[in-house]
Formats: C-alpha cells, sequence, structure tokens
C-alpha cells in the first residue's frame, strides 16, 4: 500500500507568515492605502485575490488589484531566498521519505 503525506510549504514548512505581513502591508501603504497590519495579519492565508477584496472591500478600484499584488510579490521576492525552514521540518520530510511515505510539497505561492 502507497502512502503519502502532502505538505504546504508556505507558513507550514516554511516561515513565511510574517513576511507576508510585512510585505502586504508594505504594498498597500505604497499604494496610498491604510491598512492596519493587524488586519493583515488576520487575512494572511488568503489568496490575494480575495485578501485584497477582504481588506479593502468591494468598493475597491478592482484595477488596482493586480497592482498590488504584484507589488507585494516583489516586495517578498527580496527577502525569499533568506527565508528560514521551521525547526525540524527537513527532519520530519527525510523521515517519511526514509520510512517508504511519498512525500509530495504543495504551494499557491509563486
Amino acid at each position: 500500500m502507497d502512502r503519502a503525506a502532502v505538505f504546504d510549504v508556505d507558513g507550514t514548512l516554511v516561515d513565511t507568515n510574517h513576511l507576508h505581513v510585512v510585505t502586504w502591508w508594505e504594498a498597500f501603504r505604497q499604494a496610498g492605502h491604510d491598512v492596519p497590519m493587524h488586519a493583515v495579519h488576520r487575512a494572511v492565508g488568503l489568496g490575494s485575490t480575495d485578501l485584497i477584496a477582504h481588506l479593502l472591500g468591494d468598493g475597491r478600484d478592482k484595477d488596482q488589484d493586480a497592482e498590488l499584488s504584484a507589488a507585494h510579490k516583489v516586495l517578498y521576492g527580496q527577502y525569499f531566498d533568506r527565508l528560514p525552514a521551521l525547526p525540524k521540518a527537513g527532519e520530519l520530510l527525510r523521515r517519511l521519505h526514509g520510512d517508504g511515505w511519498r512525500v509530495v510539497l504543495a504551494t499557491s505561492a509563486s
């Protein structure tokens, strides 16, 4: 019998939540939106379209959504190579693989 373990990389195996909060907050700030950081923190985990809609509401200029998402991506990309894996994440994956599990990594992040 084959066994598989599926792990979401972003926020599960790699500690990305704080970076997402800061870079989304900065993207909103640069676009002229005063969005409280605590509100961004609670919205992290939503896809970018849903996150923007949640924080700016339905009355926002939806033509700006792509620009906000692109700004977040650029800001986030500046730190991507320095993101730390969560403690023992690699050990867990190697152990499962060594025990015969098929390890599958998934992410919605670009």
